[in-house]
């Protein structure tokens, strides 16, 4: 084992420069699995935590009506409302896996303004929201003129991006203030509703600006009286109970007309209440809590008439991206790295051609064949793992150098990946073994033939050969 030590280091030695070039093709194959898995698998982790954080949560629980996953990304409407979404609370409230819940809605509208006594319709996209939860899930919508919804003293309005007062300027020759009083519309079965309101803020999107310009908010007390979303707190009991039996069947329901407890109602004695238009639930998770279990828990009674997604299908084609931009780095990685070792095979059998006298008198004083693959292996090796520790420590004074400020991406690719920004990078252990065994297993692979090749030559040939 020494001896075939010995004879590989005096090989590498002898043969300097070439061995520096397979050293530094080898390095950058090492540099590239490492530092291309962490920044894949970071890229990954990055786009998962801002989906979740700032659109879908952990989950979507939507009506069972709904022909297609309804997606924050994909703005999909008319959505038909969760019937059940008080059922819906309760469990979510008293599973101990959740963290927090925000019903929401997504729709369009006009909002109206009055300039010089003239009134101009503005079309609005927005999301109706409950600004308390939907901050405890997605963090509050930080306006950089007037205030949150419901956080400047005063009720509910909508909030309109910078983006989307731009274009009211650019379109309609107006912008809208905060604190300004407008009329919003929306156009209902009975026709147009109008309900008197204010624009609670100015926002700019801190993350996926490419949607969120594009979004607008709306408080869910405001959307519930433009769209006359109001029922009863309850029902008489004569008449609940009269309701209840009518679930047995049509004849059942057309009995209500003779029953004394459906037909006789005290009108006075009802007390109103607004009935939510959600047509989404985003749901988050605390750590280590099952999204699966808790999913079939809502979606496993059937009275509640939901269905649920988690945040991968929820994204639609967000996801989609992500992964994708992982298994092109992965194959494009690969691909390189292959290069490298069909160069590296290539340089052996040069290598093994040149050296086909030393191969041959080793032959003829005795040395056995594996004796002859032995020292091609440790030359191998030796010199392919000693350039994966170079690549190793390049790639370890990359990801230092990235890993307070991340990978900063074309802001066309990080819109679609995380929303905007940098890329963080999370260095674990695992890609720099992979690193090494990739180096490891590339170094014997590549050495097959050349050796194949070594061991079949005779000490006559090597006689021939000088």
């Amino acid at each position: 084992m020494l001896l075939t030590l010995k004879l590989a280091l005096r090989t590498i030695a002898r043969r300097k420069g070439r061995m520096v070039l397979i050293g530094a093709l080898v390095a950058f194959g090492t540099f590239l699995i490492v530092f291309g898995t962490i920044f894949a698998d970071s890229a990954s982790a990055a786009s998962k935590k801002a989906i979740i954080e700032k659109f879908t949560g952990d989950f979507i629980v939507y009506s069972r009506t709904s022909k297609e996953i309804p997606s924050p990304f994909a703005f999909q409407t008319p959505l038909p409302k969760i019937r059940e979404l008080k059922r819906v609370e309760e469990i979510l409230d008293s599973t101990e896996g959740v963290a927090a819940y925000a019903p929401y809605a997504q729709n369009y509208g006009i909002v109206q303004v009055e300039r010089d006594g003239r009134k101009i319709d503005l079309p609005i996209i927005y999301y109706a929201i409950d600004p308390a939860s939907y901050a405890r899930v997605f963090g509050e919508v930080k306006p950089f003129e007037g205030s949150y919804l419901g956080s400047g003293g005063e009720a509910g309005g909508v909030m309109i991006s910078a983006f989307q007062n731009a274009e009211y300027r650019k379109n309609f020759g107006v912008e809208v203030r905060a604190g300004e009083s407008v009329t919003l519309l929306g156009v209902t079965e009975g026709g147009v509703n109008s309900v008197p309101s204010r624009v609670s803020g100015i926002f700019e999107p801190q993350r996926y600006s490419s949607v969120f310009n594009y979004i607008n908010f709306m408080d869910a007390a405001t959307y519930a009286s433009i769209y006359n979303y109001a029922g009863v707190a309850a029902l008489p009991e004569d008449l609940d109970a009269s309701l209840a039996a009518a679930d047995s069947g049509e004849d059942a329901i057309f009995a209500l007309a003779d029953d004394p407890g459906a037909s006789a109602i005290d009108v006075g004695s009802l007390e109103a209440e607004q009935i939510s238009g959600a047509t989404m639930v985003a749901v988050r998770l605390k750590d280590g809590a099952n999204a699966e279990e808790i999913i079939a828990r809502l979606t496993g009674d059937e009275s509640l008439g939901v269905k649920a997604a988690e945040w991968s299908a929820a994204s639609g084609f967000y996801a989609q991206i992500s992964a994708g931009l992982q298994a092109f780095i992965y194959f494009a990685t690969g691909l390189v790295f292959l290069v490298v070792a069909m160069i590296f095979m290539n340089t052996l059998i040069i290598n093994v051609t040149e050296r086909t006298a030393e191969i041959g008198t080793m032959r003829a004083i005795g040395a056995e064949r594996t004796f002859v693959r032995g020292v091609f292996l440790a030359e191998a090796l030796a010199l392919n793992l000693t350039a994966s520790l170079a690549g190793l420590a390049a790639s370890a004074i990359a990801l230092a150098a990235f890993s307070k400020g991340g990978i900063l991406l074309p802001d066309l690719i990080s819109q679609f990946l995380v929303g905007g920004g940098p890329i963080p990078i999370r260095a674990t252990v695992w890609p720099f073994v992979l690193g090494i065994l990739a180096v490891a297993l590339v170094s014997v692979l590549a050495t097959l033939y050349p050796v194949s090749v070594a061991t079949k030559i005779t000490p006559l040939k090597a006689m021939s050969d000088k």
